[in-house]
């Protein structure tokens, strides 16, 4: 077969393996698995790519303990970090299992400071945990390794960014995002270990800390610039990424047509080529939209979605979530439900940490509760986005007390 196929041995790298591993040979199998592995995860085979890659562990837990032996597991596991996430979500167990071996192995060889590529992927598992604690100290760990490391700025400034958007301070977030996307070469891409882009990644999660802090047009501008590079390198989950932070930036705008268009798009893609996580994320915000004229339709749709994230154990930006689920209520005439639904969402975020949204949610609370509490709703949610220099949110509870005097 490596004869009669030498001009083409990705088509039958995956037989060569089995006849390899049959006649006693496990050592040359992994190779030709780990082959067929990256062959379906070009063309996004991602459950494939993870029959392969276990089944490449499988056989090289057969050889004897060596380094070389650790450095080939290391190799397939960084492979598996990216199918996995793909296909079974950030937080998934999966993932985290993989994640868990890959830092024995590290630590195994004597490495005191892990790899800010893999700080990157625990900053991102800890975040879809809803865990912004740990999420922070992974970020201050991997901005700290990366000034030894310049190859890693993009990622631990991406991470930075993140994290600090999330808690609230956007003019923070906003320095470490804006040096994460001066730190991309975009003729040399950067993949995280996760498989996104980064550049993408980075200009599609900044734009929504600039609709935040009060510039729009340069958010949206980010954002396509996102979806942009990302079909430019025609890499079908770095666009999902792209459109689902689109989709989700022109919800903040009110943007129903291009909320519609955009997460519409991430379905597809999801469906498509079986990517986990985006897919939920965009149907929340596609029974938003969908609330809006069929109430009854748009509250099953985001509580179905919220159920299927919850199984990924995804626990990120749910106040958020929870805001749109309260406001499809509304819409239904259920204000009580909404009600509570929104003081779920505030306690959530202050439990958690995870404010970038609190001042909506206190907006939301003053249309919501009797009239006797409006006013203090709008102050408190008027006190945190100036804290947080949330200006677009701000401007929103400054028209909301006008309009109560």
């Amino acid at each position: 077969m490596e004869l009669v196929f030498a001009g083409r041995l990705d088509d039958v790298s995956a037989s060569l393996a089995v006849h390899l591993d049959r006649g006693g040979q496990p050592a040359r199998a992994v190779p030709f698995l780990e082959r067929a592995a990256a062959v379906a995860t070009r063309v996004s085979a991602n459950e494939e790519a993870i029959r392969c890659l276990n089944y490449a562990l499988s056989l090289l837990h057969t050889l004897p303990a060596t380094r070389d032996r650790d450095d080939r597991e290391l190799s397939i596991r960084s492979s598996l970090s990216v199918a996995l996430n793909s296909a079974r979500g950030y937080a998934s167990l999966e993932v985290e299992q993989n994640l868990d071996r890959v830092f024995a192995l590290l630590r195994a060889d004597g490495q005191g400071q892990l790899p800010v590529r893999w700080l990157w992927v625990a900053f991102t598992h800890r975040f879809m945990l809803g865990d912004l604690k740990g999420t922070r100290e992974l970020s201050e760990e991997a901005l700290a390794s990366s000034l030894g490391d310049p190859s890693c700025l993009c990622e631990a400034h991406h991470a930075m960014g993140g994290m600090l958007t999330s808690v609230g301070d956007h003019a923070a977030s906003r320095t470490h995002f804006e040096a994460s996307l001066a730190a991309y070469d975009e003729q040399h891409p950067q993949r995280s270990a996760l498989g996104s882009d980064l550049g993408v990644f980075a200009h599609a999660w900044y734009s929504h800390a600039l609709w935040l802090l009060g510039e729009e047009e340069l958010a949206v501008n980010h954002v396509d610039q996102g979806i942009a590079l990302a079909l430019r390198r025609e890499h079908h989950f770095s666009q999902t990424i792209a459109l689902a932070y689109a989709a989700l930036l022109h919800q903040m705008r009110g943007d129903s047509r291009r909320v519609l268009e955009y997460a519409e798009g991430v379905v597809a893609l999801c469906e498509r080529y079986g990517f986990a996580y985006y897919g939920d994320w965009a149907r929340v915000l596609l029974g938003w939209v969908r609330g809006q004229t069929e109430p009854v339709l748009g509250i099953q749709m985001i509580e179905s979605a919220l159920g299927r994230l919850d199984a990924q154990r995804a626990q990120a930006r749910r106040p958020y979530y929870l805001s749109l689920l309260a406001d499809t209520y509304r819409h239904a005439g259920q204000t009580d439900r909404a009600a509570s639904i929104v003081d779920t969402a505030i306690e959530m975020a202050l439990q958690r940490g995870d404010a970038w949204w609190l001042p909506a949610l206190f907006l939301q609370k003053s249309a919501l509760g009797p009239a006797a509490d409006r006013e203090a709703s709008l102050r408190r949610g008027l006190e945190v986005a100036l804290a947080q220099h949330s200006l677009s949110l701000a401007h929103r509870l400054n028209s909301a007390m006008s309009a109560t005097t």
